[in-house]
């Protein structure tokens, strides 16, 4: 009898779960980008800098930036857009918490970690000696910017600028900025810092730098599978040129990146300088600049391997012409990548880690108004964003990628299905895709296929569809270099929870 009850529950249970789930219900997402040019992301009259842009988990884009208000205030802003073409302030650093409101926030970074729903931030504070850090858990709603963490530098780090962030997964990312060190005997006055996280923000943690390279400028820092990296670039007293400078290592095995590995890249005919990094999985590249034909061009070193092996190559130049300040973001094999020429924004992108790059492609629609100057442009999947004189004083600017843009949205319910979408300005083509389901499945543990083309705005439904499993699982989903995670329950043939 109670065997006949408990088959009786399960049942029910089911019914009444699929009854709640619609596996046809309509997508939250991106709205399709229809390109207006140059869209300003925020009008105040007081200048802005810093602007750094993420593509949020819910498929709206985030853009933070610092406004400096006055000489004793400033603060940071975040704008929020469904479009790319209407932006609404949803929060800003103008608050009681830490006493920012007594404060000057500036170089603010964000970032979605691949697979997570949280956004993570971090900001400096020199009035008060402070580096925040943020963890965003609804970018739409004020109150989800409320879990913010402080780290106090009083009395050991001042003057700090060039911030930067990366992440591996929502489990393992890193902060990285320039400082002036005065600790335990050392003064370093423009220090090279990494601020690592592994386990999230209630993991563990630590802050290090290199006390032998005293001067460093530039610093950026990147996490592949099983190590944190920094790149900056020094000027190196021995060839009398600028050389980049490569660190990299595990901190829950070594702590002080003091004796992490490190490498050297230089010229002694040529200076080596403003390296930009992104990584994804165990591949890393650098695009960093070089005058070793009379004029800087952009140079690109990728590896595969975390570091294992190195590979080369030029990213296209105008000769007599200088190409300065790149920006690179990296996912899969796709490298985005942005830089100034003659006060003019361009994009490029490489599909094989940095080994060839498309012919580039101006953003700015006005001529010679971009601000070349570190911090002043940013990019990622959810478009780029720099610093702008068109307007008389510096604004914040927005452009969607000149480029396809593969958006993954995952649904439950009766099954399990994919959507992908291209919410670029550019069609996409030979799109390989996969579905994996970890877990006790019996059905539709895995499918794959070749979307042959995707036009701007268009989406595709992908899948196996039907799935028959029980218990815990998580749901992978890779369109091109476009990846995305969602964990559930499979219940028979439902997929709850996600």
């Amino acid at each position: 009898m109670r065997g006949k009850i408990s088959i009786l529950l399960i049942c029910l249970l089911v019914i009444s779960t699929a009854s709640a789930f619609n596996p046809n219900k309509s997508l939250e997402k991106l709205a399709t980008v229809t390109y207006q040019g140059n869209i300003p992301v925020s009008t105040n009259p007081a200048d802005e800098k810093h602007p750094s842009i993420t593509l949020a988990p819910d498929g709206s884009i985030l853009v933070a930036f610092d406004r400096k208000e006055g000489t004793l205030k400033g603060h940071v802003y975040f704008m929020r857009s469904t479009d790319g073409n209407n932006w609404v302030e949803v929060w800003n650093t103008n608050t009681p918490i830490g006493d920012m409101e007594n404060g000057i926030q500036e170089w603010p970074v964000i970032c979605t970690p691949p697979g997570g729903n949280s956004i993570y931030g971090s900001w400096n504070d020199e009035v008060l000696n402070r580096i925040f850090f943020i963890n965003i858990t609804n970018p739409a709603d004020p109150s989800g910017y409320e879990e913010i963490y402080a780290y106090d530098t009083t009395d050991w780090d001042y003057d700090r600028h060039t911030f930067d962030i990366a992440a591996y997964d929502s489990s393992r990312f890193a902060v990285g900025h320039v400082g002036h060190i005065i600790y335990a005997g050392y003064d370093l006055p423009s220090s090279c810092q990494i601020t690592w996280f592994v386990g999230g923000f209630g993991g563990q943690s630590g802050i290090t730098g290199d006390e032998d390279y005293p001067i460093g400028y530039n610093n950026e820092v990147a996490v592949t599978t099983n190590l944190f990296w920094l790149v900056w670039d020094f000027p190196n007293a021995t060839t009398g040129k600028e050389t980049l400078l490569i660190k990299w290592g595990d901190p829950t095995e070594e702590s002080d990146c003091h004796y992490w590995p490190d490498k050297e890249i230089g010229n002694p005919n040529a200076d080596y300088k403003d390296p930009a990094v992104g990584a994804s999985g165990e591949a890393i590249c650098i695009v960093y600049m070089s005058n070793g034909n009379g004029d800087f061009d952009l140079k690109c070193m990728y590896s595969t391997d975390e570091g294992k092996t190195w590979h080369h190559s030029n990213l296209p130049s105008e000769t007599g012409v200088d190409e300065v300040s790149p920006e690179i973001y990296m996912s899969g094999s796709t490298v985005l990548c942005t830089f100034v020429r003659n006060g003019n924004l361009y994009f490029t992108k490489s599909d094989d880690y940095g080994a060839t790059w498309d012919e580039p492609t101006k953003v700015n629609d006005v001529d010679g108004t971009v601000v070349d100057e570190p911090g002043a442009v940013d990019v990622s999947p959810a478009g780029i964003v720099w610093v702008d004189t068109r307007n008389g004083n510096q604004d914040i600017y927005y452009a969607p990628l000149p480029a396809p843009l593969i958006t993954i949205e995952i649904q439950g319910g009766f099954g399990v299905k994919a959507i992908i979408a291209n919410e670029g300005t550019e069609k996409a083509e030979n799109i390989v895709w996969t579905v994996d389901l970890s877990g006790l499945v019996f059905v539709g543990k895995h499918s794959e296929g070749t979307i042959d083309e995707l036009a701007p705005g268009e989406s595709v439904e992908v899948g196996p569809g039907f799935v028959f499993g029980f218990g815990p699982t998580t749901i992978t989903v890779t369109a091109g270099s476009a990846t995305k995670e969602a964990s559930g329950f499979i219940l028979g043939p439902l997929v709850l929870g996600l």
